[in-house]
Order: C-alpha cells, then sequence, then structure tokens
C-alpha cells in the first residue's frame, strides 16, 4: 500500500500524454504567432487600436462594415444591418467582415467599446490554424516531428494566404481548405454520421467566413465522394454527404441574410479575374529570384498563385520521386482510389479557375462559348482565379509528402530546414513590405477637418441618418472612409455603401425616396462635382471640407451658403479616364485620334450650358450622353473655336454618369484646360 509514494493521477497522466503525442503542434502554433508578429506586428492585436484599417480600400470595408453592424439592432436573419443601405437591409455578408466573428462578438457589444476592432485576432488565428492544419495533414504522411514543423511553416507563410491578408481579409481563412483535405484523408476512418456531421460543419463554417470558401470546400467534398464511390461502389453515402454540406452552407447563408439582402449574386468580370496558366511560376512581384512574366490583364492578380523558390525545389524532387521510384508508384497503386479522386479534384479546379477565358501569359489560347445562364452561376464566383488555391495546396501537400518519402529520415529534416530558408529567401521583401507597413503605430488623418461642424451636426439629437445624394464610390477614396467612419462614430445609418455584390436599383430607389421629401433627421452630403444637385433638394447648405452639405433645420453658429454659387461646375480632368492621350499638371492632352472621357456627374433634369476650354479645339467633335452611351442628350447651338467649344445640352430625365466624350479628329495634339457648367433652365 506504500509502493506508490507519488502517485499520479488519471488527469496529471493524461495531460503529460497529450503533451508527449502533441507537442509538435504547441511548437507549430508558438512559430506561427512569431511568424505573425514578425510580419504584421504587435500593434494590429489591439481590439482598440483601429486607425490601421481606415483609409485602406478593402479593409475599411470590413471594419466599417462590422461597426455598422454592431450599431445596429439584431434583426432576422441575424446576418442583416439597415445602417448600410438605410431604409433597406443588407448583410454583413457582402461586407466582407468575417460574418462568423461579426455574429460571435455582436454578442458582447453592450460592453464593447465604440471603436473596436477583431481583424488582428483573426490575423493571429488563420495563422495558427493554417500551422497545426498543415503539421496535421502533413504528419499523415511524414511521421517524422522536426520535418513536419519545418514544412508546415511553408503554409504558414504561403504567399497565397499572406496576400489575402488585410486586403481581401476573410479570404486569408485558407486554412479551413486544410481542414477540408484532412477531412478527405481522414474519412475511412470515421463513421457515416460522423464523417457526414464533419461535412456539415464545413459547409456551416465556410459560408460564415466567406462564400467562395462554399465551393473550395465543395470541390474537395466532391473529390472525397468519387474516392468513397470507386472504393466502396455505394452511392448513397455520398449523396448524404452532399446534401449534409449543401444544406447546412445554405441554412448558414440564409441566416446570415444573404438570400435576403436584394443584392445581385452574379457579378461582371468573370474571365477577368482569372487563373493564368504561368500562376504557379509568375512570381507578380513576391520573388528575389524569378522574374514577373505577364498576364492577360490586371484583372489576373485574382489568381496569383505563385508557390515560392523553396517549394519548386520540393516539387522537383517530388518529380524525380515519382520518376525513379518504384516504392512510390507501387504507393499509388495502393492508394488509387485516392490519387484519381486528387487528380479529379485538381483538374476540376483548374478549370473553375482557368474560368471561360484559358490564358497563357498575354495570350488567350482558347474562349469557351458558353449559354447565358452558365455565366450567370458562373459569375456568382467571378473571381474565378481563386479557386486555384486548391491546386496550390494539394501541390505544396504533394511535394512535402513525396520528397519525405524519396529521401532518408535524416536528410530529409535537413531538407527541409533548407527549403524554408530558400522559401524565406525569396519572398522576403513583400513580408518586409507588410512588416514596415503594419508595425508601426498610426493615426488616421480624416478629410473631415473642420471638427467643430461636425461635432456640433453629430450632437443633433434629431439627426439620425446620412444620405449621400451620389454613389458612395462617386467621392474620393479618403473621403468615402473619413465619412463612413464619422457616421459609424455617430451611429448614424449611410444610404449607401462599397458592397461586394451591388444592387444600382436599390439605391438609385431609396436615394429618390429621401431627396423627394427632405426629412429633418437625415443629413445630405454632395460632392462639390455633382453641386447642381442642390438645385433639386430644398434645404439649407454649407460648403465645408470640399463638400457640400445640407440639412432641413439650420446648423447653428454656421454660415448658409447661398445656392447661386451651386449653378456653375467646373470639371478639371486628372482622372485618366481617356484613350490616346495623358493628364499632365497643366491639363489633358489628347494624340491624334484620341478622346476625352468623363465628368461621369450626376445631374438633374434641366438645361446647361457648357464651355470646354483648350487649345486647337476646332480638331475636335463632341458629343454628350450618359450610362456609356446608352442615354443620349441632345446638344444644341453648338459653337466650335480653336480656344472654345460652347453649347447647350438638354438632359431630360435626372442621370448618373453624365459625359461630355471630346474627340481629336485629327493628327495633331489637342489640349483640354477644363469644362465649365452652368445651369441655365
Amino acid at each position: 500500500m506504500f509502493r506508490n509514494s507519488n502517485p499520479v493521477g488519471p488527469a496529471q497522466y493524461s495531460i503529460k500524454h497529450f503533451f508527449e503525442k502533441n507537442w509538435q503542434y504547441l511548437v507549430v502554433a508558438a512559430l506561427s504567432v512569431l511568424a505573425f508578429v514578425l510580419i504584421y506586428g504587435y500593434h494590429v492585436i489591439n481590439p482598440v487600436y483601429t486607425d490601421w484599417l481606415l483609409g485602406k480600400g478593402d479593409l475599411s470595408q470590413h471594419y466599417i462594415g462590422w461597426q455598422a453592424f454592431k450599431n445596429g439592432d439584431w434583426l432576422f436573419p441575424i446576418g442583416m444591418t439597415d445602417q448600410l443601405a438605410y431604409p433597406s437591409r443588407t448583410s454583413i455578408i457582402f461586407t466582407d467582415s468575417i460574418p462568423v466573428f461579426a455574429v460571435f462578438f455582436m454578442l458582447f457589444r453592450a460592453v464593447l467599446p465604440t471603436e473596436f476592432q477583431y481583424f488582428g485576432l483573426w490575423g493571429i488565428l488563420c495563422f495558427v490554424l493554417q500551422g497545426i492544419f498543415a503539421a496535421r495533414l502533413i504528419q499523415r504522411f511524414a511521421p517524422n516531428r522536426l520535418y513536419v514543423i519545418l514544412t508546415s511553416m511553408l503554409f504558414v507563410i504561403a504567399p497565397v494566404m499572406i496576400l489575402r491578408m488585410y486586403a481581401h481579409t476573410a479570404l486569408a481563412g485558407q486554412w479551413i481548405l486544410l481542414v477540408a483535405l484532412d477531412a478527405f484523408f481522414a474519412g475511412r476512418e470515421k463513421k457515416t454520421n460522423r464523417i457526414a456531421a464533419r461535412w456539415a460543419v464545413l459547409g456551416a463554417l465556410s459560408s460564415a467566413i466567406h462564400i467562395y470558401f462554399v465551393l473550395m470546400c465543395g470541390i474537395i467534398l466532391a473529390g472525397f465522394c468519387l474516392e468513397d464511390i470507386i472504393h466502396t461502389k455505394r452511392i448513397l453515402k455520398s449523396l448524404v454527404l452532399l446534401l449534409s454540406y449543401i444544406i447546412s452552407a445554405l441554412l448558414v447563408i440564409a441566416l446570415l441574410g444573404g438570400l435576403s439582402s436584394g443584392m445581385v449574386a452574379s457579378g461582371s468580370g468573370l474571365g477577368v479575374f482569372s487563373f493564368n496558366l504561368n500562376a504557379f511560376i509568375n512570381p507578380q512581384g513576391w520573388s528575389n529570384l524569378l522574374p514577373d512574366l505577364p498576364t492577360y490583364g490586371d484583372g489576373q492578380y485574382e489568381g496569383f498563385a505563385y508557390l515560392g523558390a523553396g517549394v519548386f525545389l520540393l516539387s522537383s524532387l517530388s518529380l524525380i520521386t515519382i520518376v525513379f521510384s518504384r516504392r512510390i508508384r507501387a504507393g499509388f497503386r495502393s492508394r488509387s482510389s485516392q490519387a484519381i479522386a486528387l487528380c479529379v479534384v485538381f483538374i476540376v479546379a483548374g478549370i473553375a479557375a482557368l474560368s471561360p477565358i484559358i490564358t497563357l501569359n498575354s495570350k488567350v489560347l482558347l474562349k469557351i462559348p458558353l449559354p447565358q445562364i452558365a455565366k450567370d452561376l458562373w459569375g456568382i464566383f467571378r473571381a474565378s482565379g481563386r479557386i486555384g488555391w486548391i491546386m496550390v495546396y494539394l501541390s505544396m501537400l504533394g511535394s512535402v509528402v513525396l520528397s519525405y518519402r524519396f529521401i532518408n529520415r535524416r536528410s530529409a529534416v535537413f531538407v527541409a530546414a533548407l527549403v524554408l530558408c530558400l522559401q524565406v529567401f525569396d519572398i522576403q521583401q513583400p513580408l518586409f513590405e507588410r512588416h514596415k507597413e503594419f508595425n508601426q503605430k498610426v493615426v488616421f488623418q480624416s478629410e473631415l477637418s473642420d471638427v467643430a461642424f461636425w461635432n456640433d451636426v453629430a450632437q443633433q439629437k434629431n439627426i439620425r441618418h446620412v444620405v449621400l445624394v451620389q454613389r458612395f464610390a462617386q467621392f474620393s477614396e479618403e473621403m468615402r472612409w473619413s465619412i463612413a467612419n464619422w457616421a459609424m462614430d455617430n451611429h448614424l445609418t449611410l444610404n449607401d455603401f462599397y458592397f461586394a455584390r451591388d444592387n444600382e436599383t436599390v439605391f438609385s430607389e431609396n436615394r429618390n425616396v429621401l431627396i423627394e421629401s427632405p426629412d429633418a433627421s437625415s443629413l445630405y452630403i454632395i460632392n462639390p462635382a455633382n453641386k447642381f444637385e442642390t438645385a433639386a433638394i430644398d434645404l439649407n447648405y454649407y460648403q465645408v471640407d470640399d463638400l457640400i452639405v445640407g440639412s432641413v433645420e439650420p446648423v447653428p453658429r454656421y454660415e448658409i451658403t447661398n445656392r447661386d454659387a451651386f449653378l456653375v461646375n467646373r470639371y478639371t480632368f486628372g482622372d485618366g479616364y481617356l484613350f490616346d492621350g495623358e493628364d499632365r499638371e497643366d491639363g489633358r492632352y489628347l494624340y491624334g485620334h484620341g478622346i476625352s472621357y468623363g465628368p461621369f456627374w450626376m445631374l438633374s433634369k434641366g438645361t446647361y450650358q457648357v464651355v470646354i476650354n483648350g487649345c486647337n479645339l476646332t480638331k475636335c467633335a463632341v458629343t454628350s450622353y450618359s450610362l456609356a452611351g446608352q442615354l443620349p442628350h441632345k446638344i444644341s447651338t453648338l459653337d466650335i473655336q480653336d480656344n472654345q467649344i460652347s453649347f447647350i445640352v438638354t438632359v431630360e430625365e435626372d442621370t448618373f454618369n453624365f459625359e461630355i466624350p471630346i474627340e481629336n479628329r485629327s493628327d495633331e495634339e489637342v489640349s483640354l484646360n477644363y469644362i465649365e457648367i452652368t445651369r441655365v433652365g
């Protein structure tokens, strides 16, 4: 009875056993955190430091989308908010604000500070999960723990993941693809109901992170089902798995409001945001060793899939393994159903990523004609190049596993260390750029610099809404985020925002309702480029911070601007909307047969005097239209002189995107100084 003087209880034993069995995952998690801090620093992890999220395009969209969701009431479906497209509702899905985090933190909004962000936490979590699930996958085939640790770090610093972090932030959650691959390989180890539950959870989680992951994990699931049918010759099980995945994904999308927002699911750009056949070896600025290759247009950054020099080295070893190792080929034959299924997954992902336009470098190899219904369905995932991530991770996993099988165990660790060092050296420049950008504390400089005015407005209890008379995108990048951030900080709604999917009809209808009967609860903001809108809305107007601000009730202590000052507007070019010419400091220059476009204004129904000032203008012809030529406007009393063109244009209905194209019909150069438009009726 005295034999065990220092007894070890079951709890102590289980903890000790856990650490002995899983210490490699703890090391990988620690190294992943270290990698994140080295790249992005520690400031971004602070939940009340939000300035780094503002003024940065998509990153600002994600943060302000979350702020709006937090400011609003709980609605049903639970992912809906009425703060960004007021009075309509839209879903947190369409601001890419990582819905699973948004809904979770919404539960605690009563105790959260006004400015709170979870994107730093999301980033470090993505790094850790990327490392852990990569290690879990690799250990299935390479049971050397040091090798697992070293090669898992290749996944942690994968260029395709880091490119998305704090750009399209939700899309940095690529660890979910590794979870899906782990489910692929673990399938035979579990009963059907447990497998179905696992894929159902994956479907729900994919939907709650980003819709593109639903498709990508679905392709991997389809490969698993194919492998199971080949192996067991049973179809029913696969149907159960597919249904469990699809139903859970759709339920979460519906619960988050993805089916209730009135947004257009399909978008333009299919074939533009695609995968190029050179993607694996095209660094697009991510290599110290390899040159950039041409692409078919700028949109193919979405198909970025550069593997890195270190992974190239492993890939070479893998090819050698397949060619020269009979043992490896025998292993393929013993797992033929899995090999076939993974090849199919790779091919299907490749076809989906390439889109209907197959390209190599800057050349189009093939255009696949499709019926409109197929284009609309495919257009839901218009940035098809992203689907190539499946091929990236399959290539990385295959390279890591096959190289290990070919090399002796001791040499494998050395090779893994060499490969990791080579990978870091190859992609060090973009990593350093991110370190430089995020590893310093910044202070957001709002364009709303007249702080006293904006504070006075915000303190007026009757004002609850901000009405942008023009589309959100028609304000400058800096101004739009300044307005949106000010509105969210003061718990005011917006009638328009930057969404992943849009609905022009909804905005137009809402705008018309809001300006036809101005309300004292709304503050109206007009871009000075569209100052003629003031004639259509009877308000008290103020010129503040290069904006025209209107309200039904006067703002105390501020002088109202006479509306006659808004009858003349001047466009001075500089936005680059032209063909065969250039914008310089002193104006716009059209080369022979060049064309100038713009000013893309919103004009109310009426009559306008137009004066174009420049040089050599007798060589030019002018027209006027809106909606890219779909709505022509009548021109009269046209007078063309060498330094000036004048005419009257009649706008018969309120219009967006008003243009005056100016075409140089000669071989000589033409200069344009400005276009001045005066409302005369």
